[in-house]
């Protein structure tokens, strides 16, 4: 719990900040892309006008994930295990908390928008799941690791 909340504060603190940034006479360029202007040590601080265009982007080309192509490390790797499996991430939940606080229904909602580029617990689920697919395990086996690794932090 102690970590989600620390990470929730540090996200929320990086939203403000993005969104504010122009009023402080940073950047207001958009770096060519629709991950916003800013980014910090390779992650990504995406900013909710950048991802509203980004989701509307997505829908007309007929994707059910963002490009795995506009991150970098193990964000990268869990958008393409969304691009790649998308029917067994719509098979597990999330539980960073995201089904509350976005509506998400499943893992796989996370990844439609910028929500999995933020967030750790999203996307070590993403990982564990494709690593488990990958050795044949069963669906259950899967939920029940992720419920295991990850439903005593939320």
């Amino acid at each position: 719990m102690r970590r989600a909340m620390i990470f929730g504060s540090s996200v929320a603190a990086i939203l403000a900040l993005t969104y504010l940034w122009p009023s402080f006479g940073g950047s207001s360029a958009d770096n060519g892309g629709a991950r916003g202007a800013m980014c910090i040590a390779g992650h990504c601080c995406c900013a909710g006008r950048a991802e509203a265009k980004t989701v509307a982007a997505n829908a007309a080309q007929g994707r059910l994930t963002l490009d795995p192509n506009q991150f970098t490390g193990p964000v990268k790797q869990a958008y393409m295990v969304a691009e790649k499996n998308p029917a067994l991430l719509a098979e597990l939940h999330c539980y960073c908390g995201c089904d509350k606080a976005d509506g998400h229904q499943n893992l796989l909602d996370c990844y439609r928008g910028l929500h999995g580029a933020t967030c750790e617990i999203c996307t070590e689920e993403a990982l564990l799941a494709e690593r488990m697919s990958e050795q044949r395990s069963p669906l259950d086996q899967i939920r029940d690791a992720i419920r295991r690794r990850f439903a005593s932090d939320n």
